[in-house]
C-alpha cells in the first residue's frame, strides 16, 4: 500500500468551499516575479510558519512528487485542540514557474503520537479530537476514529501564484500573490466537528497570516485596491470565501469563472475520473 491516498474534493462531504486570497504590491527594482515566485515556493514553510500554522517538507514523497506536512492550531481554553493531529498534501503542479498546487492526502502509514490516543480511544483525547463525535466510540470503536484522524480535514486543492496584475486583471505597474481553493470536509465527522469548533472558521487566519508574512519578510510596498463585488479586507489582505451546495453552482460563480477563464489556477479543480 502506498503511505497516502489522494482525497479529491469530489470525495468529500457537505457544501463546496471556494476561497481567494491575495495582496497587491510593488515590484522591487532587483527582482522579476520569476525571481520572487521561486523564493516564494522554495521558502514556503517560512512563509506560512504563524500563530495558526506551521508546515514543513515533508519526510515521505508520494508517487514521486513532494509532500508538505502542516499542523494547524486551534486553541479553546488554552489547550491546542487540534493535536494529536496533522495534515499532508502533495505538490501536484508547479503552476507556470510562478506558484504551485497542493492535493489533501490521508496518511496510510502509523505515527504512533496521533494514531495512539485516536487508535485506542484514549478517554482524555477522544473528547479533544473529535468532540463532536466522541459518542461514537462505543458504537464503532477507536479505529474508526483514527481512520478520520489520518485524513487532511479538508477534501480538495488549494493552489498558489505570483504573478503580474495584468493576469489577474488588477490595475497598474504591480505584482499579485493569490492563493485559491476548491474544499470540501473530506468526513462527516469533520462536519460535526465543525459545528462544534468552528474548524473551517480558523482556516483564513493562516492564509491571511501568510500573505503579510511573505510582504514584510521580502519588504514589499502595498498597493490598496478596490475591493470587487464580494470581497472583503483584513489585516491588508483581500479575500473572498463563498459556499455552494453543489459542483454547478460552484462553476457559475462569478469569481471562479475569472480565474477559469485567466487561466491562472488550472488545476484546483480536478477533472472527474
Amino acid at each position: 500500500m502506498s503511505d497516502f491516498t489522494e482525497q479529491p474534493v469530489y470525495n468529500g462531504v457537505g457544501d463546496y468551499h471556494f476561497n481567494r486570497y491575495r495582496v497587491v504590491f510593488k515590484c522591487p527594482p532587483a527582482e522579476t516575479k520569476q525571481s520572487l515566485a521561486r523564493d516564494f515556493v522554495a521558502n514556503f514553510p517560512a512563509y506560512l510558519t504563524s500563530q495558526y500554522a506551521t508546515v514543513a517538507k515533508g519526510d515521505r514523497d508520494f508517487e514521486s512528487r513532494p509532500t508538505l506536512h502542516f499542523h494547524g492550531f486551534k486553541e479553546v481554553v488554552g489547550l491546542d485542540i487540534a493535536r494529536p493531529h496533522t495534515d499532508w498534501v502533495v505538490k501536484i503542479d508547479e503552476n507556470d514557474n510562478l506558484g504551485f498546487t497542493a492535493q489533501t492526502l490521508k496518511r496510510e502509514f502509523r505515527v504512533l503520537s496521533e494514531d495512539g490516543p485516536t487508535g485506542f480511544g484514549v478517554a482524555a483525547a477522544i473528547p479533544l479530537v473529535f468532540p463532536a463525535v466522541g459518542p461514537l466510540v462505543g458504537l464503532i470503536g477507536g479505529g474508526y476514529l483514527m481512520e478520520v484522524n489520518r485524513m487532511h480535514f479538508l477534501a480538495g486543492r488549494r493552489s498558489w501564484r505570483l504573478d503580474d496584475g495584468k493576469s489577474f486583471e488588477v490595475d497598474g505597474d504591480v505584482l499579485v500573490v493569490e492563493t485559491a481553493a476548491v474544499e470540501r470536509f473530506s468526513h462527516e465527522a469533520y462536519m460535526r466537528a465543525d459545528a462544534v469548533l468552528g474548524l473551517e472558521s480558523a482556516v483564513p487566519d493562516i492564509w491571511i497570516a501568510m500573505l503579510n508574512n511573505f510582504v514584510a519578510k521580502r519588504i514589499l510596498v502595498r498597493v490598496p485596491q478596490r475591493l470587487r463585488p464580494g470581497w472583503k479586507n483584513k489585516n491588508g489582505i483581500d479575500y473572498y470565501v463563498k459556499t455552494f451546495d453543489g459542483e454547478a453552482a460552484l462553476t457559475g460563480d462569478i469569481e471562479f469563472a475569472q480565474q477559469k477563464r485567466l487561466g491562472l489556477f488550472k488545476t484546483i479543480l480536478p477533472s472527474r475520473k
